[in-house]
């Protein structure tokens, strides 16, 4: 594996090469000094298999003009787009012009730098596969169409779309910037005509509100929703980094999984302060932004547990049900030891890489949930067993019963890594 680092700080160049050493040793890097070398005109790019590229290179050389200048020079690698500003922008941008991914200097680790270049390594290999997320991005911005269904004309908010990230059977998720202040945001469109179920549109509006209302900054930050004549729209913000799913996949370390765990409950005790339940936490709704820092997302299937209309009727689940309580999955009233529940199936997950429960049909999960026992951690973890019997407790009467209750003890249990 050959890889460029171009930057002009020599100390960061060193540092990088250093960590990299540490990590993966096979690894042969090369620097190149923007400052005393110029422009890398003369780069044979197909010596290397990842591009460390600096946003910034020195006072008048900018880094997302070299990619998109070389991006299209032939064997040109996967690039990895360095920065010193946490600019959620500057990550969307990267994106567009066809980079790999993109980190703050600030979060660079060695074990973040091997991370992110075996994830720039499955890039390129993606490139060739039309169903892969990477190749319908670049695919998108550089034929720079308009986005099917929703061209910018028809709905008039002050939003350009960027590329769709998601569609349901009456909504559309779109990556779009806000003109007038050049904000990237996620956003939201319900299609009012295709509407025949007020609650939905109800749910939608109710949506807004609930988290329009959450100050923390575990909980996604709503910028702006509203209605015109056809659509229902949210602006929220962007998370450059990604889901909770995506990290998992990677495996993670058990300090890093009561951290990450820590945090979530934080952003539940948020919610639950405004009586709001959840009720679809799972890691796609868990978020990373440009600093790492995460925060709880989609709030479709929320309720507020005092006043406002209760959308859903007794007997009607709504959920996922790998990481549904027991009372959710049997259609019962739930509250908020529901969500914590949900977070003891992703405590578990966290630290053992599967879920507690498995079956084949959503109905034989739902079983499972209820009247399978709770399993048993690894043994390197089972002093951690009490915590996962108690908030996997069957009963909700059981279980931790608040979630700074669940915040103290996840913080106890941090304390052993260090």
């Amino acid at each position: 594996m050959n890889i460029l680092i171009i930057d002009d700080s020599q100390d960061l160049r060193s540092l990088i090469r250093l960590y990299l050493s540490k990590e993966l040793p096979e690894a042969v890097v090369e620097e190149y000094d923007p400052v005393k070398s110029g422009r890398p005109d003369n780069v044979n790019w197909s010596d290397f298999d990842v591009l460390l590229l600096d946003y910034m290179l020195g006072e008048n050389e900018d880094g997302l003009e070299w990619l998109k200048t070389y991006k299209q020079a032939p064997g040109f690698p996967p690039a990895i787009v360095l920065t010193a500003e946490g600019d959620e922008y500057i990550a969307m941008k990267a994106v567009k012009l066809g980079a790999a991914d993109y980190i703050n200097k600030k979060d660079i680790s060695p074990r973040r730098l091997k991370q992110i270049v075996e994830q720039a390594l499955e890039f390129v290999n993606e490139e060739d596969d039309s169903d892969s997320e990477a190749a319908r991005i670049v695919d998108k911005i550089q034929q720079d169409k308009e986005v099917d269904g929703l061209p910018e004309s028809e709905l008039d908010i002050g939003y350009k779309f960027v590329r769709q990230i998601g569609q349901g059977a009456m909504s559309r998720v779109y990556l779009a910037e806000k003109k007038s202040v050049r904000l990237s945001l996620v956003l939201k469109v319900l299609d009012l005509t295709l509407v025949q179920d007020r609650s939905l549109l109800t749910r939608f509006v109710q949506e807004a509100e609930l988290i329009s209302a959450l100050k923390s900054p575990f909980v996604v930050k709503i910028h702006d929703h509203g209605m015109t004549e056809s659509y229902g729209f949210i602006a929220m913000e962007f998370f450059s980094r990604g889901d909770l799913k995506q990290r998992m996949e990677l495996g993670i370390l058990p300090e890093v999984a009561f951290n990450y765990m820590t945090h979530i409950t934080y952003g539940l005790e948020a919610i639950h302060s405004i009586g709001v339940v959840h009720r679809d936490l799972k890691p796609a709704n868990i978020m990373f932004r440009g600093d790492d820092s995460l925060a709880l997302a989609d709030f479709g299937i929320s309720k507020k547990l005092e006043g406002g209309a209760d959308l859903t009727s007794f007997g009607q689940v709504l959920g996922t049900p790998h990481y549904m309580s027991p009372e959710q999955g049997e259609g019962k009233k739930v509250d908020t030891r529901s969500d914590l529940y949900s977070a003891g199936v992703l405590l578990y997950e966290l630290l053992t890489g599967g879920k507690p429960f498995n079956a084949a049909t959503p109905a034989a999960m739902i079983y499972q949930h209820v009247h399978a026992e709770i399993p048993k951690l690894p043994a390197a973890l089972s002093q951690y067993q009490e915590i996962i019997d108690r908030i996997l407790a069957k009963n909700p009467d059981d279980r931790y019963q608040r979630a700074r209750e669940f915040i103290r003890v996840l913080e106890a249990a941090e304390q052993d890594f260090y």
